[in-house]
């Protein structure tokens, strides 16, 4: 150990003649070299001992610490983001300040430097700024959930669930279909929709075969979007898995697929200020934002590599998905050759646009494209094309009106049957 204080008083006592260490006895007792006890000891030709042990910045600020002008900028550009995490505001204010080549000028004019964790944090103490994240007591007794080891490959095991927030703090929720890899812990893709619903699932599959290619198995929660309550029925989504061989596990607990869990808190507190960041103002603005640029920020910051280089991956090659991310039902041929689906009737196309003749009260498989609304009809495995037959159905506006119109007019008949009544029982008392 360095004693600093007790060779200074050695050295002292050897000037003056009460000891006769020398400088190699010295540094062997106080852990200084002889080359440092002699710079010590002209030292104390000048000052005494206190006065060297006193560091020579003592008092006075450091080289390193803000300036008040720093201090005001960084106040000034948190007002932007009034509630936001420690580390989200340090990205941001790096990222669009201090990195940013456009800001060059205002960075040297205001001496703004790079600045750690530890800096921002004691800024939120002082200053009492608003941290979105609230961590659990643990105080309690709470059920733990052994680790799992995540998958030795990309695209062994793909987590998905639906989220809701108030992405655009508007009071209008949305909801997330989040894709994660579990090799990685990436953000493969994700699609918002106003509500949880099939055809968000469905975004989110076609980018995730499309862009990755197609993986051994999904892990998601019981929705029955997903997981048909019934045993051994597939869901529609089901469906499109089975057809591109994709085998679905159904998790039993939020805590067994907590990473893609893990990962909806994430992006929930980061995304909203990001949305005002970058300025986006609806769904279809953000779902081109998510999957062309955010996925691949977070991963940055987030993302791991797997165990395993190889990929679990198939590539989709020439698969054709506008027969496989269908609803899908079964129907019977009417009269003249057509078919009733959603309040409508179509009619059975042949390959050269002619109507196909199939018997009248035979069973066919009607596939309707969740994304882009094309119905066509599967008859001894081809594909037909269907054509919509116009005016024979009304259109649900009018259906609609047809509707309140006719409650109007059973209110009315119920009215008048009973003033018949209540004038049939003041007769017959009279």
């Amino acid at each position: 150990m360095h004693n600093k204080e007790y060779a200074l008083k050695l050295i002292q006592d050897k000037v003056s003649g009460l000891n006769n260490y020398s400088y190699s006895q010295i540094s062997s007792l106080t852990g200084f070299t002889k080359r440092h006890l002699i710079r010590l000891s002209q030292e104390l030709n000048k000052k005494d001992i206190d006065s060297i042990l006193v560091h020579g910045l003592t008092n006075k600020p450091s080289n390193n610490s803000p300036s008040p002008k720093e201090i005001e900028f960084i106040k000034n550009f948190k007002n932007k983001y009034p509630v936001i995490s420690i580390s989200q505001f340090q990205d941001i204010y790096h990222e669009d300040v201090i990195w940013n080549p456009e800001m060059e000028n205002v960075v040297k004019e205001n001496n703004l430097k790079v600045r750690s964790y530890s800096f921002y944090e004691s800024l939120y103490e002082k200053f009492l700024w608003i941290k979105p994240i609230k961590h659990k007591c643990f105080n309690k007794e709470y059920e733990t959930h052994p680790l799992r080891e995540p998958s030795p490959q990309r695209g062994i095991l793909i987590m998905i669930d639906g989220t809701p927030h108030d992405w655009f703090q508007n009071g209008k929720k949305s909801s997330l279909h989040l894709a994660i890899d579990d090799a990685t812990g990436e953000a493969l893709c994700g699609w918002f929709m106003p509500t949880e619903c099939l055809e968000g699932y469905v975004h989110m599959l076609k980018i995730l075969v499309t862009k990755y290619g197609i993986p051994e198995n999904i892990y998601c929660d019981k929705h029955t979007i997903l997981i048909s309550p019934k045993d051994g029925n597939l869901t529609n989504f089901g469906h499109m898995c089975e057809d591109l061989g994709i085998n679905i596990i159904a998790a039993n607990t939020p805590q067994a697929k907590g990473k893609v869990e893990k990962w909806n808190n994430t992006i929930q507190n980061r995304l909203t200020n990001d949305i005002k960041r970058y300025n986006i103002k609806s769904i279809d603005e953000l779902n081109i934002f998510f999957n062309d640029y955010y996925c691949n920020y977070l991963n940055q910051k987030y993302a791991y590599e797997p165990k395993e280089k190889d990929t679990a991956f198939v590539p989709l090659d020439n698969i054709d998905l506008s027969n496989i991310l269908c609803i899908r039902d079964t129907r019977t041929i009417l009269n003249g050759n057509m078919i009733s689906w959603n309040n409508n009737y179509y009619q059975v196309l042949d390959k050269d646009n002619s109507i196909k003749q199939i018997y009248k009260g035979t069973e066919i498989k009607v596939f309707e494209n969740v994304l882009t609304k094309v119905v066509r009809i599967k008859y001894y495995n081809n594909f037909y094309e269907a054509k919509q037959i116009e005016g024979h159905r009304q259109d649900q506006i009018k259906r609609e009106q047809m509707r309140i119109d006719n409650q109007k007019q059973l209110e009315q008949v119920l009215r008048e049957r009973d003033e018949r009544l209540k004038a049939r029982a003041n007769k017959v008392s009279s």
